[in-house]
């Protein structure tokens, strides 16, 4: 009679530690998920804060249209 009994409880025990087992998979992808979810949120507030850079082309900053009226281009100690 103990013996069925042990028995019993040691499938008992395996059959409830697997489920735990399944159970703390599942939360543990979960928390990694909102993880992830999380930090792209982070990211996307960072980048918002970001300073806009300057436009290509300022108006009030153009060279004269002459310009360079002349010049050279002179290498030295040039390696490729």
């Amino acid at each position: 009679m103990c013996v069925c009994v042990c028995e019993g409880l040691t499938g008992l025990a395996v059959t409830y530690g697997l489920n735990l087992n399944i159970v703390l998979v599942g939360v543990i992808w979960n928390l990694c998920n909102l993880q992830t979810k999380i930090i792209s949120v982070e990211r996307i507030q960072q980048y918002t804060c970001i300073p806009s850079e300057a436009p290509l082309v300022i108006e009030s900053r153009r060279p004269p249209p002459s310009w360079p009226s002349h010049g050279t281009i002179e290498l030295q100690h040039l390696q490729v």
